[in-house]
């Protein structure tokens, strides 16, 4: 019983050797010529001639020609500095942005000040100066103002 095994698993290893040792390939040339051989076709055969290779193997591949568009991968060096000029791009226009609001927010007050103070003079009663003292302000002082509240409301617009 032992001996058919081993037989068997000789049989199987000699049958499978034998199945590389023959392996065949076959592929049709430019000039439309069929061939049959167990060494693979040339490297400039293209892979759509290329009709028959033994189990498991791949045609070969054509050598690999330069195309002088392909780029090489960009060093960790390189990828370190790119990332580095995007970080301080990024910074710098969030820098900026948040200028542009602290002064969009200025304006906006200084607005909302001008038209307080300007709906103030017109109201017509006596108002006190604007430096903390105790004086009333005179009409030359109410113009003075409503000239200043007018050039700050047409920038608002």
């Amino acid at each position: 019983m032992h001996k058919h095994l081993l037989n068997r698993v000789l049989a199987v290893a000699l049958l499978l050797a034998s199945a590389a040792a023959h392996a065949q390939y076959a592929w049709i040339d430019a000039k439309g010529v069929r061939h049959y051989s167990d060494q693979p076709p040339p490297t400039d055969t293209p892979a759509a001639k290329i009709l028959k290779t033994p189990r498991g193997l791949m045609p070969p591949a054509p050598s690999p020609v330069p195309t002088p568009a392909a780029k090489a991968a960009p060093t960790l060096a390189e990828r370190e500095a790119d990332y580095r000029k995007r970080h301080a791009a990024s910074e710098v226009a969030d820098k900026k942005a948040a200028t542009g609001q602290k002064l969009a927010d200025e304006k906006r007050a200084n607005c909302l000040l001008a038209a307080r103070d300007k709906a103030e003079l017109d109201t017509g009663r006596r108002l006190r100066a604007d430096n903390g003292s105790r004086e009333i302000m005179t009409e030359d002082d109410k113009a003075a103002q409503r000239a200043r509240d007018n050039a700050v409301l047409k920038e608002c617009q």
